[in-house]
């Protein structure tokens, strides 16, 4: 079991900088898009139709994909002000249960939000700048609540198998 969840882990990690590099490009693309249509805007008095368009369907796959990355991370707002006076055991425990929780919310919110996503009404859906179809722009959200789910699972195995058990299994072998 131990060379299961060290190569899951691996695979989320190697998914993870795939995140990451996703979101620097993203973010990236958005800052420069945003400072030439400031010139644009207050020098010349011109913008792009498509520019403040593509910076806000940016802006959404940096909240989704981000939230899963800052998730994976640790970087969620937590409150262990209560967790850290239990013991290691309940700790653990806690976290299991709080992953559970956490994974079969986003397994809602991930069938919500691609019955949405591929709705009828929004799949008919073209933006006005950019000309591209909505579901397009919206799959990111289902997406983001996938990885959720994901790096959830993950946590929940580390939990469970976490680093003294799986180096004790591993020399056992």
């Amino acid at each position: 079991m131990a060379k299961v969840v060290t190569l899951y882990s691996k695979v989320m990690d190697f998914l993870f900088k795939v995140i990451r590099g996703v979101l620097a490009v993203a973010l990236v693309i958005m800052v420069a898009v945003t400072s030439m249509e400031v010139v644009r805007r207050y020098i010349f008095g011109l913008s792009y139709v498509w520019a403040e368009e593509l910076v806000k369907f940016l802006l959404v796959a940096v909240t989704f994909l981000g939230g899963a990355a800052a998730y994976r991370a640790g970087g969620m707002a937590y409150l262990d002000l209560f967790t850290s006076r239990l013991g290691e055991k309940a700790q653990k425990i806690l976290a299991i249960i709080n992953n559970i929780i956490i994974m079969c919310i986003c397994l809602y919110l991930t069938f919500q939000s691609f019955a949405y996503t591929f709705s009828p009404m929004v799949s008919r859906m073209k933006s006005t700048g950019l000309k591209l179809n909505m579901s397009v722009v919206y799959i990111t959200i289902p997406i983001g609540f996938m990885l959720i789910m994901i790096f959830a699972l993950e946590q929940i195995l580390k939990s469970i198998f976490d680093k003294n058990d799986l180096n004790k299994e591993a020399e056992t072998k």
